[in-house]
């Protein structure tokens, strides 16, 4: 006797999906080389192993000589002279400081005095210390330049030996007769600061005309009078 499972028909089932079949066969890609005339590559590929340094450059850059410095003073005050009225404050106050000229560390001004007497002695007091100490320097008469008004100059030489940023402070004395005056520039007082400028260069260096400090010494005087011809 059979089993009564093996006359049934098998189930049915919902139609499976299309499944196309894959094709095994493969499509080589075609590849393009640039070629030359000759037949040869046009490009060309390398491989870098390690770290190559860049190229020299094809030419050293040329290196400026380090140019010598000096010292010299800068004046940190504006020349009384350009003041309005400038001859009025001489009046009023029987001495002013007229303006100062500065070569290296050498200093050369004119003063303007009063004239109240005969007699007159004129002086610079300065300090190169903050007033620890005090020096005096003796001023020449020079001209008039008006008739109650002369004109007194005076040469002051610093050291050397003066170091950057060393500040001379100074301030003017007239002893006119039995009295005494000062300006001392409302209290503030005449500063200059000792700096380094870059020294000058030769004729050869320069490409120009250099005058030497003893021949720029000798024309201040002679710049004075002429600002005292322009502003009198």
């Amino acid at each position: 006797m059979r089993a009564p499972f093996l006359d049934r028909a098998p189930p049915s089932f919902p139609d499976a999906p299309y499944r196309p079949r894959l094709s095994c066969s493969f499509v080589k890609k075609k590849a393009v080389v640039f070629a030359d005339s000759l037949g040869l590559p046009l490009t060309q590929v390398k491989v870098m192993q390690h770290e190559e340094s860049p190229p020299p450059p094809l030419s050293s850059p040329k290196v400026s000589p380090s140019i010598p410095h000096y010292p010299t003073l800068r004046v940190n005050f504006p020349q009384p002279i350009t003041r309005i009225n400038f001859l009025e404050e001489v009046r009023l106050n029987q001495v002013r400081l007229e303006n100062v000229l500065v070569a290296d560390l050498s200093v050369t001004g004119t003063i303007l005095v009063h004239n109240l007497s005969f007699q007159k002695k004129i002086s610079v007091r300065y300090t190169r210390d903050y007033w620890l100490s005090f020096s005096h320097l003796s001023a020449t008469f020079s001209r008039s330049v008006a008739q109650d008004i002369d004109q007194f100059t005076f040469s002051l030489q610093l050291p050397a030996s003066l170091p950057p940023g060393a500040r001379v402070e100074m301030c003017v004395r007239a002893q006119l007769g039995g009295e005494v005056f000062w300006d001392s520039n409302d209290a503030r007082n005449y500063q200059m600061e000792c700096i380094m400028c870059p020294k000058k260069l030769d004729l050869l260096q320069q490409g120009g005309i250099l005058l030497a400090n003893d021949i720029v010494r000798s024309k201040l005087a002679k710049v004075s009078h002429c600002l005292a011809d322009i502003y009198y």
